[in-house]
């Protein structure tokens, strides 16, 4: 998994390929994977399968990352992916299942 931190918020998020549009705001870095700056790239299958739900839903009261860590591990297609990082926590909540 490739990760992102923003540097505003603190938010940390993990996606499964590069983000191109993460890649080029200056608010977010990618941090190191498995012991390398840059290096999650190279563990991505590439087979353009969603990884299996490993994570459990959040409660309420957890940041917006966990949100949308829960939100890729649940999402059906990589459209449903990629509009993670455009939605709020409360949208997150919603439509993720916010019923703790």
């Amino acid at each position: 998994m490739i990760r992102y931190r923003n540097s505003n918020t603190g938010d940390v998020v993990e996606r499964r390929e590069p983000s191109l549009r993460l890649e080029r705001l200056p608010n977010w870095e990618r941090l190191a994977g498995d012991g390398e700056r840059d290096g999650g790239a190279a563990n991505a299958p590439g087979t353009g399968e969603l990884a299996q739900s490993t994570v459990g839903r959040p409660s309420r009261s957890e940041p917006k990352a966990a949100w949308q860590e829960y939100a890729r591990s649940v999402a059906r297609d990589a459209d449903e992916v990629d509009a993670i990082d455009g939605m709020t926590k409360e949208q997150l909540v919603e439509r993720y299942g916010g019923g703790n």
